[in-house]
């Protein structure tokens, strides 16, 4: 919201919107894009974690099988399941920016 042109605010005083005209108006659109950036980096670093988690304390899951095969030494089973992380990580991301190509006219 510091990025918001000062041009902005000079048409929202021109037009004397008032704080909610000004927020739906003017702010919420220009903050949006933003927003979505924040919430992809958001979701990426979540699914870290979560594998992260279940490689530590976890008996179940990708993070678990990955441990569980590294132990075992099938380097063959770490590996597609590197390849399944990211592909989830990429739908996600892409799916994130798919709702984001909906709600924000900005691409």
């Amino acid at each position: 919201m510091q990025q918001l042109p000062q041009d902005y605010k000079n048409v929202s005083r021109v037009l004397r919107l008032s704080g909610k005209e000004y927020f739906f108006s003017i702010l919420l659109p220009s903050i949006v894009p933003y927003m979505f950036t924040g919430l992809r980096l958001g979701i990426g670093l979540a699914w870290l974690a979560i594998v992260a988690a279940e490689m530590l304390r976890g008996d179940t899951g990708i993070g678990f099988f990955i441990w569980n095969s590294y132990n075992s030494g099938n380097l063959s089973e770490v590996i597609l399941a590197l390849f399944y992380i990211g592909i989830v990580g990429l739908l996600l991301d892409k799916f994130v920016g798919f709702i984001s190509s909906f709600v924000s006219s900005d691409k």
